[in-house]
C-alpha cells in the first residue's frame, strides 16, 4: 500500500472527523521521539569552567565536613573534661560551606570629558605558580557559620551540669546559649 501526500489526502486529513486522529498520532510520535532520545548517547562535553566549578564545590563541601568533624571532636574532648559531664556526643549544624576569597589586582581608570568624569575599575585575580601549575592566590578562607549545637551527655539530666556545658560550648564556639541544646544520655 502506497501512501502519497497530495492535496486531496492532505485536505482529507484536516477534516473535522480526522483532526483528533491526526493530533493523537502527532502526540504519539512526539512521545516516541522523546523516549528514543534517552537511548542515544549525548555528545555534550562539559566546559572546563563547569568541571572546575564542580570540583571546587566538592572540595569546599569536603572541607566543610572536615571542619564540622574537627570542631565536634574538639568540643567533645573539652566537655568530657568538665566534672560531672561524663561521656558525651556532639552534633553541629553549620550554614553554607567553606568560602575562598582570592587576591585581586584592582586597576582604576578615570575618563574625563568636558562635562563629566567616569571611573572604570578592572579586577584581575592574582595567580601564582606552584609545582609547575598556575593557582589563584587565596587571600583568606571563610569557614562556615555555626548555627547550633546538640550535646548529649551522661550528666545532662542535672541543671548545674547543663549550665556548665552550655556556658563552655557557648564560649568555645562563640555562639549564644540559645543555640545550644543539652540532653541526658541514656
Amino acid at each position: 500500500m502506497k501512501f502519497k501526500i497530495n492535496k486531496e489526502n492532505f485536505k482529507n486529513l484536516l477534516k473535522k472527523e480526522n483532526r483528533l486522529k491526526l493530533i493523537a498520532a502527532l502526540g504519539m510520535i512526539g512521545v516516541l521521539l522523546i523516549m528514543l532520545s534517552e537511548f542515544i548517547p549525548s555528545n555534550s562535553k562539559e566546559s572546563s569552567s563547569d568541571k572546575q566549578e564542580k570540583a571546587e564545590y566538592n572540595i569546599s563541601a569536603d572541607e566543610t565536613e572536615a571542619y564540622k568533624t574537627q570542631i565536634q571532636n574538639e568540643l567533645k574532648e573539652l566537655l568530657e573534661q568538665i566534672d560531672g559531664v561524663g561521656e558525651c556526643s556532639v552534633m553541629l549544624t553549620v550554614e553554607g560551606t567553606t568560602e575562598y576569597v582570592y587576591a585581586e589586582n584592582v586597576s582604576k581608570y578615570t575618563d574625563t570629558d568636558s562635562n563629566r568624569t567616569s571611573d572604570k575599575y578592572e579586577n584581575d585575580i592574582v595567580f601564582i605558580e606552584k609545582d609547575g601549575e598556575k593557582q589563584a592566590l587565596v587571600k583568606k578562607i571563610v569557614k562556615p557559620k555555626i548555627n547550633g549545637v546538640l550535646i548529649v551527655c551522661k550528666g545532662g539530666g542535672n541543671a548545674k551540669i547543663n549550665e556548665k556545658v552550655i556556658n563552655a560550648a557557648a564560649t568555645a564556639l562563640n555562639i549564644s546559649a540559645g543555640k545550644i541544646c543539652v540532653e541526658a544520655k541514656i
